[in-house]
């Protein structure tokens, strides 16, 4: 709903001053016609001068309406920019409701309204969202025994990471800008997210710390995760069609059942990781790191950029499929 009426105050504002270019073209054409056609149309003075008054009447019409259709725009302009800064202002405040779920997620929801119909705002809606993810996301005390617990997002937090997820991209302004969630040039973001099912396609983040997160099922189609450190992640089931982890630390990861078609995984340390049952379709895996990676039933078939020397550090079994010229290790049962 909200693109559909961004769309409609579009459409309504080019009809305008299409109006208004066309009254002006009118006012042009009569006042060329003033000078010419009376003298082929009439001989009579009196009749000359008659066509040119009414002519010059018709040039003033269409002047004044053109004037008045371009100030009824710009007035109508200031009125929407007036009416999205009122809104913006009551957006804000819902998200700082305390004690109502619902309240926070109605300015939430308003926020990628506002970004979205005005996209000058979007940076500004980016920076509101990333704050209040920031300020909901502090890490929880550890246990007695001094482990560290998983920080569980609420309904919330997750709605605000999935709006600034799906955001226009636009020139300049992050889709989804989580690397300023820290506010500080360390790129570690939110280590030991609980962000399960996040829907988050064509995300950017690179070189940040989500060492720990449980990301099972979450949509990160498209996301370019490139250096950023995964390790110890649950990433069951995950969406990461197209997505690119070149560099990335996916150590001791659960990728179960994860579907990776066609992304890319150039110099990724993927030790200890678990990919059984994994989707690899397409998948790059040049100079990755495979040692005590866990291959049962993978489809290896259609990789790309693998090598034998990564295969035989790796741990597979009969079900395990690997491309034409790399032979299955002796020792995979």
């Amino acid at each position: 709903m909200v693109d559909r009426w961004g769309a409609v105050r579009r459409s309504g504002r080019r009809w305008l001053l299409a109006v208004a270019g066309l009254a002006m073209l009118g006012a042009v054409a009569a006042v060329v016609a003033i000078w010419h056609l009376p003298d082929r149309m009439y001989t009579d003075q009196a009749a000359q001068a008659s066509l040119q008054g009414g002519l010059l009447t018709a040039a003033a019409a269409l002047t004044a309406v053109a004037g008045g259709l371009i100030a009824l725009d710009e007035t109508r302009r200031a009125n929407a920019n007036t009416h999205v800064r009122e809104f913006y202002v009551e957006a804000a405040k819902l998200l700082n409701d305390p004690d109502n779920l619902g309240v926070r997620l109605a300015g939430i929801y308003a926020l990628e309204r506002v970004a979205i119909d005005s996209p000058a705002d979007q940076r500004t809606v980016v920076e509101v969202l990333s704050a209040f993810v920031r300020e909901n996301a502090s890490q929880p005390a550890p246990d007695p025994a001094g482990v560290a617990a998983r920080r569980r997002y609420g309904t919330d937090v997750k709605a605000a990471l999935t709006v600034l997820g799906r955001l226009p991209a636009r020139s300049l302004v992050p889709r989804a800008a989580l690397n300023l969630l820290g506010g500080l040039p360390d790129p570690t973001v939110i280590p030991r997210a609980d962000l399960g099912s996040v829907d988050l396609p064509n995300l950017f983040l690179r070189r940040a710390n989500l060492t720990g997160a449980s990301l099972e099922w979450a949509n990160l189609a498209g996301a370019v995760l490139d250096w950023t450190n995964l390790s110890e992640s649950m990433l069951y089931g995950v969406n990461l069609r197209g997505a690119s982890l070149e560099g990335t630390n996916l150590t001791r990861v659960r990728l179960d059942e994860a579907d990776l078609t066609g992304a890319s995984l150039k110099w990724a340390n993927l030790t200890n990781a678990m990919l059984n049952g994994a989707n690899l379709t397409d998948v790059t895996l040049t100079d990755a790191i495979l040692t005590g990676a866990t291959l049962d039933g993978a489809d290896l078939g259609r990789v790309r950029g693998l090598r034998q020397q990564q295969v035989d550090v790796a741990k597979g079994d009969p079900r395990t499929r690997l491309p034409e010229g790399i032979n299955r290790p002796a020792w995979w049962v």
